[in-house]
C-alpha cells in the first residue's frame, strides 16, 4: 500500500459508497435508494466524488441542483428548516444566522419517536455544518402540541442515529 495515500473525508460518516471505475468513488452521509432504479450517479443526499488519483483536492461536490443543502455558510439558508444531529439524536430547527464554520439553529425538543415540541425557553445554539443533516420540509402537526418530520425524510435521516 502507498505511503501517500490520501484520507477520504470524514471517514466516519460515511453511510454509503459506490465505486464505478479504479481510484474513484462516490460517497454520501445518508444513503439514496436511486441504485434501485439503476441510476449509481444521482445528485441527491449530497452526493460527493474522491479519488484516490488526484494529489489536488480529492473531493468533489456533485449536487450542484440543490446548493442550499451544501452551501451552508451562505444566507440564503438562514430562514430554512433542517435536521441537526445533536448527541447522536435528529432535531428539527429553523436556521437562524450563519458563518464560516457553523449554523445557528434554533430547534425544537424532542418527546418520543419523530415528535418534537416547542419548548418554552428557546433553544438556539451553534452547530458546526456537519452536524446539520440537510433542509427539511417544515415538521407537520400530528397534535396540538407536537410536531413531526414528513416520515420518508425521517426514514432516511434515522439512519444518522445512535
Amino acid at each position: 500500500m502507498p505511503a501517500d495515500l490520501p484520507a477520504v473525508p470524514s471517514t466516519m460518516r460515511l453511510h454509503q459508497v459506490i465505486t464505478l471505475s479504479p481510484g474513484k468513488m462516490l460517497y454520501r452521509d445518508i444513503s439514496c435508494m436511486c441504485s434501485a432504479n439503476g441510476s449509481l450517479e444521482c445528485n441527491c443526499q449530497k452526493t460527493r466524488s474522491f479519488s484516490f488519483n488526484s494529489t489536488d483536492d480529492h473531493t468533489e461536490d456533485l449536487t450542484h441542483s440543490r446548493p442550499e443543502e451544501e452551501q451552508w455558510h451562505t444566507p440564503e439558508v438562514v430562514g430554512k428548516w433542517c435536521a441537526v444531529l445533536y448527541e447522536g439524536h435528529i432535531y428539527p430547527g429553523i436556521i437562524q444566522e450563519v458563518n464560516e464554520t457553523h449554523c445557528q439553529v434554533k430547534c425544537m425538543h424532542r418527546v418520543g419517536e419523530n415528535r418534537f415540541f416547542w419548548p418554552l425557553r428557546e433553544d438556539v445554539h451553534w452547530y458546526p455544518f456537519e452536524d446539520i443533516l440537510t433542509i427539511i420540509s417544515p415538521p407537520q402537526n400530528v397534535t396540538s402540541r407536537h410536531l413531526a418530520i414528513a416520515e420518508d425524510q425521517w426514514n432516511t435521516l434515522v439512519s444518522h442515529e445512535e
